[in-house]
């Protein structure tokens, strides 16, 4: 079958080729030359008119768009950074390919057909293209990681863009070519729409089951329309659990209703692969603000609302079951009315549904190509685009009109959209394995009955959705198992994925990969997952296998390359450690920033014994490897280096936190992206560019924020959470941050680079170091925060015991905080004479100096599957909470304990004292740690109340 063209107007630059380079990429000059910028030329002589209401259409974002004004189709390119043009029709080719950036994840066509916007993820900028001519005309900046593009449906001036880590829609103008503004819309937006109807911007988020709705009017966050979680089940294997991944909707015709694709994300615990992720797809109306809900009562069985896998979605396979199809994506719903389409991507299928039903009603299964993401219609519906981001290809396919007794078919051979894949063949084929749950491609499957791929939890590569599940999954008893990630108690993993970012190097262990994809249901020559026969071991695994693993780790290498640790360095140059410390400290420049911060716990970080000793620790166990999970946090510098050793011991320098370009936000472990600048130029705007990411609380919970890769062990160091939880964050306008508390202003311009918390041990440690020249305060402030954040409320005498109330009132977090494992409170009674002269102290340590496990603690207890408890944080190999008490912050928020008495006092006893102790090391720890078995940490008394 042929299509007529639509128009005869051709996209006039004629054969495949590369645009020339944008005109607007120039640098700024040096802030400090004193030069102001001159201004960008803009790009229209004038505003494009109004869309008159007649012709304004519904739009949604997509990384693939038919023109009706040429006749063709335009797609982003992914990470080859190109979109291309595609003649659809007689010559089925790519007419030309304009190189745009790094990694295009969304097209858009104005609605008056002059400009196409691409929309560069990894390069953190918008490209507005000239459409006849196909000549890039400008590249815009943006906050990092923008995601996808729609234009205004009524003033084509307007381009909305949602930026992921800015939780925001960027504002351009394409008349001026600038960035204008953004709205805040909430965390991590993913895809933009926009109404014919209404003056509205409809935003998913990424990992929010939300649709938030932005009136155009007053530029502002009107309205979040909440979408439901699916209730539990007892059956394991029906859907249920938390929506999310969202990445856009697809509208109705009459521009109402909306379909969003999505996925379920079960309670499952362990992970199971048919039990943890569901597919579906949620139905909004837009214009009631309100998700649809199916009527158990519809006498016509319609399925209005939601639809879910084994119910709207059940078609069956030639054995007579359910075909499972994973990872809606997108999402197309035919002009007619009748019908519209979902792309499952990652087991790389179509659905065909019937709007008057609502239930699917045709499944074509294994389309040609890897990955499809993208679906768009032409004007009248008669033909459906699909694109797919691995194969770089486009697919045509016959609607059949949208007649629901019509079958739709595919039309012709994939167009190739793309004259060089710039991706290394090994990371391209782990690509394919990352994104795949298409259980009959390749020698060995990575699932079975295409149920789940690794993109299906980690929905951005290894380094965006560890968040959502440490909210979301939660163990029912975590003193038994707390872990929420791969393996199992007769096949754990053997080093947290630790040598998988080293697929080339000689101790690379596929192990633990194909653990990962045993869980999915992989590596199973039954590849319906009825049956597990034949399995690969993963111990000791084929050539096949070792192969698979090999490329998925290629992935994981561009993600994690300090695996376990997640800190980032996505520079082309190399670091230069000369532009740190003492340089930034030089002449009249940062003097008081760099006194201060020599004397800091931060300076120390990599010199800190009780770091050293653990970090041995955990090599010992894991390998020399595992020396990048301390190193991330303790030494970043050094290890963008490529030095984990922790010999250098440079600790938390200027560059460690001044070259952060961005917060992952994946739970901590250093989750921080680095870039290297040279801070010779542009020193001014490079450092005022970076303050607003520094005074983030969520960019110190980079490394205050810690958890088992692999598993998620949970509240392991959870400071960022626990003041995300608290009355401090509550205030969203003005939050109280870390840095107001731990970074005060100590002029009008300097703030305290001390960064005093509440290690006295490493205070006491530096204000005592002999060829140091250090005349430090810090273990003032450091006290001033200890003794100043908790109250005992109440200390109440009844028979044998004296209960006591905590309370946490001066403090952003949790007490006690950070490595709680390895710190060190209680609560004793303290018998006093009349004088208050101390008779006795009961429930505190014994004369050997420890703790006894029977006193009333805080702080927590990790432990291995066998129960052991871990007493020198080797997180490596903890799988359970057995202890965990902690006070968090707010008034209301008190905590009881109870303090038992002996069975007689002292008889000189004339009051009874309620008092809270800390060690900020566990004494066991600190013992190991130096050495010295009667050594005992600094002890610090924090509150007192008289026992009534």
């Amino acid at each position: 079958m042929r299509y007529p063209r639509r128009s005869a107007s051709l996209l006039l630059a004629g054969a495949l080729g590369a645009a020339q380079p944008s005109s607007g990429c120039s640098s700024s000059p040096p802030i400090d030359s004193g030069a102001v910028p001159t201004p960008l030329a803009a790009l229209e002589a004038q505003a494009p008119p109004i869309i008159p209401p007649g012709k304004r259409l519904d739009a949604s974002s997509s990384p693939v768009v038919f023109d009706s004004e040429r006749g063709g189709v335009w797609t982003a390119n992914g990470d080859v950074g190109s979109i291309s043009y595609v003649d659809v029709d007689a010559a089925r080719r790519v007419i030309k390919e304009i190189s745009i950036g790094t990694d295009i994840r969304s097209v858009a066509l104005s609605p008056d057909f002059k400009w196409v916007a691409a929309v560069d993820r990894a390069g953190a900028s918008v490209t507005l293209v000239e459409a006849s001519a196909g000549v890039v005309a400008r590249t815009i900046p943006l906050g990092t990681h923008p995601r996808a593009a729609i234009w205004d449906s009524a003033d084509p001036r307007w381009l909305y863009v949602a930026v992921e880590d800015d939780d925001a829609i960027a504002l351009v103008d394409r008349s001026q070519g600038v960035l204008t503004g953004s709205i805040p819309v909430g965390r991590l937006p993913s895809g933009v729409a926009v109404s014919a109807q209404r003056r509205e911007v409809y935003v998913t988020h990424r990992i929010d089951a939300k649709v938030s709705i932005v009136d155009l009017a007053t530029r502002s966050l009107a309205v979040d329309v909440p979408l439901s979680n699916e209730p539990a089940n007892p059956d394991p294997k029906t859907p249920q659990g938390a929506s999310f991944a969202f990445e856009s909707l697809a509208w109705a015709p009459g521009g109402n209703l909306a379909w969003l694709p999505q996925e379920l994300l079960g309670q499952t615990h362990p992970f199971v692969f048919q039990e943890t992720l569901f597919p579906a797809i949620d139905v909004v109306d837009l214009a009631a603000r309100a998700e649809v809900q199916t009527d158990p009562n519809d006498p016509n069985g319609v399925i209005a609302g939601r639809k879910n896998l084994f119910d709207a979605i059940n078609i069956l396979d030639a054995t007579g079951n359910p075909a499972v199809v994973s990872q809606p994506c997108a999402a197309a719903i035919h002009p007619g009315g009748l019908v519209a389409y979902a792309l499952a991507c990652a087991s790389e299928d179509l659905l065909v549904f019937d709007l008057t039903s609502g239930i699917a009603i045709d499944l074509l299964r294994n389309l040609p190509g890897d990955h499809p993401i993208g679906l768009a219609l032409d004007d009248e519906g008669r033909r459906l685009f699909v694109m797919s981001d691995q194969s770089h290809t486009l697919l045509t396919l016959d609607t059949g009109g949208g007649n629901p007794v019509q079958r739709t078919t595919l039309y012709g051979n994939p167009i190739s959209l793309v004259a060089k894949d710039p991706v290394d063949p090994q990371a391209r084929a782990g690509l394919e394995l990352f994104f795949r749950a298409n259980s009959s491609k390749g020698a060995l499957a990575t699932t079975s009955n295409n149920w789940i791929s690794c993109a299906g939890c980690h929905l951005d590569g290894f380094v965006s959705s560890n968040k959502v599940f440490f909210e979301s999954l939660h163990s029912e008893n975590p003193a038994h198992d707390a872990r929420i990630g791969h393996g199992t108690v007769d096949d754990p993993l053997k080093d947290l994925f630790s040598t998988a970012p080293t697929p080339s190097d000689p101790i690379f262990n596929p192990h633990d990969i194909l653990r990962a994809l045993l869980d999915q249901g992989g590596l199973n020559q039954d590849r319906t997952g009825s049956t597990q026969i034949d399995v690969v071991n993963a111990s000791s695994p084929p050539a096949s296998a070792t192969q698979m693993a090999k490329q998925l780790a290629a992935v994981i290498s561009r993600d994690l390359p300090l695996g376990p640790s997640w800190l980032l360095d996505t520079s082309s140059n190399a670091l230069n450690p000369g532009y740190d410390a003492q340089w930034c400290g030089q002449s009249q420049c940062h003097q008081a920033e760099y006194q201060a911060w020599s004397e800091s716990v931060h300076a120390h970080s990599a010199d800190d014994p009780m770091m050293q000793y653990c970090a041995g620790v955990e090599v010992k166990l894991m390998g020399p490897q595992f020396s990048r999970q301390c190193a991330g946090c303790h030494d970043p510098v050094s290890a963008r280096m490529g030095d984990s050793s922790l010999t250098q011991k440079r600790g938390i320098t200027c560059l460690g936190c001044h070259d952060v370009a961005r917060t992952i936000r994946a739970g901590g472990n250093g989750d921080l992206e680095a870039s290297n600048h040279d801070w010779t130029t542009d020193h001014k705007a490079w450092a005022t560019a970076s303050l607003e990411t520094l005074r983030d609380p969520r960019f110190c919970g980079g490394c205050h924020e810690q958890f088992v890769p692999g598993n998620g062990l949970l509240p392991a160091f959870s400071t960022l959470t626990e003041w995300q939880d608290s009355p401090y964050a509550a205030n969203l306008e003005s939050p109280t941050r870390c840095v107001d508390c731990h970074m005060p202003f100590t002029s009008a311009s300097v703030a305290d680079h001390r960064a005093a918390g509440g290690n006295l041990y490493m205070g006491m440690r530096i204000g005592s170091l002999e060829d140091a020249g250090l005349d430090s305060s810090l273990v003032a402030a450091q006290m001033g925060h200890l003794t100043a954040f908790a109250s005992l409320t109440n200390a109440t005498k009844a028979g044998a015991n004296v209960t006591v109330d905590i309370t946490n009132y001066g403090s952003g977090h949790g007490f006690p905080t950070g490595v709680s494992d390895i710190r060190e409170a209680w609560v004793e009674v303290q018998a006093l004479d009349t004088k208050s002269n101390l008779l006795a102290r009961i429930g505190g340590p014994g004369d050997d100096g420890l703790l006894p496990a029977t006193a009333t603690r805080l702080g927590a207890e990790i432990a291995s599957s066998d129960g052991t408890v871990l007493l020198h944080h080797e997180l490596s190999q903890a799988t359970s909470l057995p202890f965990d008490q902690r006070v968090m912050p707010g008034l209301d928020r008190a905590m009881t304990v109870t303090v038992k008495l002996p069975s007689s006092l002292p008889a000189a006893t004339s009051e009874l004292d309620a008092v809270l102790f800390y060690r900020n090391v566990l004494t066991v720890f600190y013992r190991a740690a130096l050495d010295d078995p009667t050594a005992l940490p600094p002890e610090t008394e924090l509150a007192r109340r008289r026992v009534h």
